[in-house]
């Protein structure tokens, strides 16, 4: 089978990864693979590129506008005709687009389109990207594939003659559990969050109620794992707070397990999310976790059961809830062994890997 991958670019984010971990799976003999990158090349091109079923990687680079998005539109329609994929399966917002326009201009009107999102559009975006959304990628798309349950079910309600399925994230778990550190009473505590930079991770509501969490003399110290766009404006926040000396930015981890491993707490304060793979692997070794009540964390956290649910932008509710972390360790830990239970219990990537091939044998 050959198909045909449309992603924006080869970074270290969720849904790249996710996208090398499925690919990874395939072999030779059944597949071959070609990727357009839709918008830059990414740090991690050479660890695609060198996969073994992976045939071509082109990227579509350049400015950005409505003219350079129909050049794209047809450069994608002309990779298409020579490719001649039995399948188009774009990733993320902007792929999806472009090939919703290439079908629109009759460049991809005799191959299958799947459509991967992500995330929460509609918690994302306004009225004029929904209704774009709407036009050139729900109706162009023969399946639309999501990573939650909860956006699944969102989407069928909407648009219940459409076929829309969802498939667990790729989970790849070390053999090493969390276990909790006996900590003295004066001993700091290690908080870890980890996620890209961005405005819709909601780090501003997590230095606020660790300002919050400063004033109620429990020892801890937080370590913001990632970068992005937002770090200066961060760390300016953390200084307004009087924070700087408490809360670390060490950048991109490469091996986020062993700094989990490290920690006694991990918090995800996203204003919205898809199925978000840093809190599936923190559940994943067992660590206690607090994560915001939103998009497909509604489908992992049963709160007070395997982890604390939040309202997203509540840092108040987001501090009354670390510190109960903090300071009921026996709490804490159950939590932490039941939300391990859940992720083994929710997620098989051979399963996973199982459904989408199905999916692909369908339109072929």
């Amino acid at each position: 089978m050959r198909i045909l991958y449309v992603i924006d670019s080869m970074t270290k984010d969720g849904a790249e990864s996710q996208l090398l971990k499925t690919i990874t799976q395939f072999t030779p003999d059944q597949y071959e693979v070609f990727v357009v990158l839709s918008r830059a090349e990414g740090e991690r091109i050479s660890e695609l590129a060198a996969l073994p079923c992976v045939q071509d990687v082109t990227t579509l680079s350049g400015e950005s506008g409505r003219m350079k998005l129909i050049e794209k539109a047809f450069t994608l329609g002309g990779i298409i005709k020579a490719v001649q994929p039995d399948i188009v399966h774009s990733w993320l917002w902007y792929s999806n687009f472009l090939c919703g326009v290439s079908r629109r201009f009759g460049l991809l009107c005799k191959i299958p389109f799947i459509a991967s999102q992500r995330g929460d559009y509609y918690a994302r975006y306004g009225k004029f990207r929904l209704w774009l959304t709407e036009k050139l990628i729900y109706r162009a798309t023969d399946c639309l594939l999501t990573n939650s349950e909860q956006i699944q079910r969102h989407l069928l309600k909407l648009y219940p003659r459409k076929r829309v399925l969802s498939i667990p994230n790729l989970l790849e778990l070390p053999t090493e559990v969390w276990i909790q550190k006996q900590r003295e009473s004066s001993e700091e505590k290690l908080i870890v969050s980890v996620g890209r930079f961005a405005p819709e991770k909601g780090h501003r509501f997590l230095i606020e109620a660790l300002s919050l969490l400063n004033k109620n003399y429990v020892h801890w110290r937080c370590k913001f794992l990632g970068d992005g766009e937002l770090e200066s404006e961060l760390r300016v926040l953390t200084a307004k707070h009087n924070l700087s000396d408490k809360v670390m930015f060490p950048g991109f981890c490469e091996d986020i397990f062993s700094e989990l491993l490290k920690s006694d707490l991990f918090v995800l304060p996203s204003l919205h999310e898809g199925s978000p793979n840093a809190l599936i692997e923190a559940m994943g070794i067992g660590i206690p976790c607090i994560a915001t009540d939103v998009g497909g964390i509604k489908d992992l956290i049963d709160n007070e059961k395997n982890g604390i649910s939040i309202p997203s932008q509540d840092s108040v509710a987001l501090e009354t809830a670390i510190h109960r972390m903090l300071t009921e360790p026996e709490f804490a830990s159950e939590l932490g062994k039941n939300a391990r239970k859940t992720i083994q219990q929710r997620f098989n990537t051979e399963e996973s890997i199982r459904k989408l091939e199905e999916i692909y044998q369908s339109f072929v």
